[in-house]
């Protein structure tokens, strides 16, 4: 199997100045709408309550489990996106994850890819790749969603890192370039693409944007088929990028067209 992503699926409600928008949510569903439009094999460890409501909407199946489904509030009736948690699930375990990958995605969204769960998927995993998110969120018992510094032993599982400009914020870049390859995203501006001796910087395609959830997990899938492909980091980011720009042009999980994969691989 090519790749592996590791993220729960979760509820989102979105709050915007046009009204509110319930569907199906997480890093998972987001990635998967990607690959499967890519052809890229896949397989997805996620779990969910038995209160899912989209078990019919995603392509791989979660492990169901006794406690509730994440579940999110994405408010952007002021602009920048405001989240809050109203219920969390369990966590991935090591013993969760089996068999052998590509491309591994640590796609948490709210803390679930435990340090010990990164490590196992290394141990799985030819090429590493998280995004920065699901590394840095906690969830307090109020449900504010808080970014917490990078757990020390992180860096040593990975290969790739994507990061927000504003979570970039809270990493040490210069040392985990000397370690890893930095990808940090700034939407319409575009995204950096940071190794210890050079520094890249890739534009945004251009888009019409109505929803940017799970802009930065549909970057991450497209940049992780390209590697999974062979390709070199910076022709991946341009598929990333791509699949980015067509993401946000949807409310909720995108669904890429025929046309729309086909542009995403030949943009590398």
């Amino acid at each position: 199997m090519s790749i592996l992503i590791a993220g729960h699926y979760c509820h989102d409600t979105l709050l915007s100045t046009s009204g509110t928008h319930r569907a199906l949510g997480g890093s998972a569903a987001y990635a998967s709408a990607i690959l499967a439009a890519l052809g890229e094999p896949f397989e997805v460890a996620a779990k969910v309550g038995t209160d899912f409501l989209y078990a019919a909407e995603v392509l791989r199946p979660p492990r169901v489990v006794a406690e509730s489904t994440v579940s999110f509030v994405d408010d952007y009736r002021e602009g920048e996106r405001r989240a809050r948690v109203e219920a969390v699930c369990e966590p991935l375990w090591p013993d969760d994850l089996r068999g052998e990958f590509e491309v591994g995605m640590a796609c948490g969204i709210a803390g679930e890819v435990l340090p010990e769960t990164l490590a196992r998927m290394r141990s799985l995993c030819r090429v590493m790749t998280a995004d920065a998110q699901g590394l840095l969120r906690e969830i307090s018992p109020q449900g504010e969603v808080r970014l917490r510094p990078l757990h020390p032993d992180a860096a040593a599982q990975l290969d790739y890192l994507k990061a927000s400009r504003r979570e970039a914020q809270l990493l040490d870049l210069p040392a985990l370039r000397k370690r890893l390859t930095l990808l940090i995203t700034e939407g319409p501006l575009g995204c950096a693409l940071l190794t210890a001796g050079e520094e890249h910087h890739l534009p945004a395609f251009e888009a019409l944007e109505k929803d940017p959830t799970g802009a930065g997990d549909c970057f991450l899938a497209g940049f992780a088929a390209g590697l999974a492909r062979g390709l070199s980091p910076l022709r991946a980011a341009r598929i990333g990028a791509y699949c980015g720009a067509r993401a946000v042009e949807q409310v909720g999980v995108p669904r890429l067209t025929k046309e729309q994969a086909r542009a995403a691989l030949e943009s590398a």
